[in-house]
């Protein structure tokens, strides 16, 4: 479980600054586009943020 706990802090604190910084090689992939085409740019952002928060949060619970 330690693993799972380092590697689901590392993704969640990534996940949060991509949506934070939004680097354009990251936002100008067709994932993200659809996703944005879909949810708009605002919609995105949170649900990349929403996302590293749930990954951080629960890699913090479950690390002993």
């Amino acid at each position: 479980m330690d693993i799972l706990a380092i590697i689901l802090v590392i993704y969640g604190a990534l996940c949060i600054l991509i949506s934070i910084l939004r680097p354009p090689f990251i936002m100008n992939s067709k994932k993200i586009q659809l996703f944005e085409k879909y949810l708009g740019k605002l919609g995105t952002t949170l649900l990349i943020l929403g996302i590293g928060i749930a990954c951080l949060v629960i890699g913090i619970i479950i690390y002993p």
